[in-house]
């Protein structure tokens, strides 16, 4: 990765905000992906969260406050992202993914990427859980997937990176663990160690190791792309149990959660 490179992805990423217009629901210039990804979820859930807005809850707050802690970030400049991850050893940085998918402008920032000599190897993304961390959903899934995708079409050399999707009850560790723990995530996967730091952390945590797939990325775009372009309406969960967890199950039309 040059700096010629990165000069022009600058450029064509400034292009691609400036250019946009409001033409998605909800009045959009950009979709989001955690807002794909919730489609897998409910849309339902997704029509609710911009139509009311976000609805404060106690326990997000709080699981909000821990994934900062898990994953902390300080901001730096372009110039010092440019040094950073074109180093030989592993580094850390993230930055806002976007790019145009079967007619959707969408634009997201992962929570972790792991880089060595300007290719990206390793994109994490933590999921904090009260249930079994060995459960995989598939709107985390899809989220992370599109992650990957989007780093493959801003141009970098994707030919060797991985997905990580850790999800993790990070309410039962201690003080002491949760500073360095995106570290000891990311010394686990560069060392190819994670099966130890699972042992370790047995019932707690799972490292969900999965490909990087860009034609399942794409097809998880193209199912969902009609709500966006106000070609369908939402559709809504079948599941009791989503409805009862959603925060929107008392207002929601189409909940089934007792009310």
């Amino acid at each position: 990765m040059s700096e010629a490179f990165l000069e022009e992805l600058w450029r064509r990423e400034e292009a691609f905000m400036v250019s946009a217009k409001p033409e998605f629901r909800h009045g959009l210039r950009f979709v989001g992906v955690s807002s794909i990804a919730g489609q897998f979820y409910c849309e339902f859930k997704v029509e609710n969260e911009f139509a009311l807005g976000e609805l404060p809850s106690k326990a997000k707050a709080q699981g909000t406050a821990l994934h900062d802690e898990l994953v902390p970030e300080v901001e730096i400049g372009k110039d010092a992202f440019s040094a950073l991850v074109r180093r030989k050893e592993p580094s850390f940085a993230v930055l806002r993914l976007w790019g145009s998918v079967a007619g959707l402008r969408i634009i997201g920032t992962p929570d972790h990427v792991i880089w060595s000599e300007g290719r990206p190897v390793w994109l994490v993304e933590l999921k904090t859980t009260k249930g079994d961390p060995g459960l995989l959903w598939d709107d985390q899934v899809v989220q992370t997937r599109i992650y990957g995708l989007l780093l493959d079409l801003m141009g970098f050399n994707c030919s060797s990176l991985r997905l990580a999707l850790v999800r993790l009850r990070g309410s039962e560790l201690s003080e002491d663990d949760k500073g360095p723990w995106i570290l000891r995530v990311s010394k686990a996967l560069t060392d190819g160690t994670t099966s130890e730091l699972e042992s370790e952390y047995a019932g707690r945590m799972k490292f969900h190791l999965l490909v990087h797939d860009r034609a399942a990325a794409v097809a998880s775009i193209g199912a969902k792309r009609g709500y966006w372009r106000g070609e369908r309406e939402p559709t809504s969960s079948t599941s009791v149990a989503k409805c009862r967890a959603c925060e929107y199950s008392q207002v929601c039309t189409k909940s089934l959660a007792a009310k």
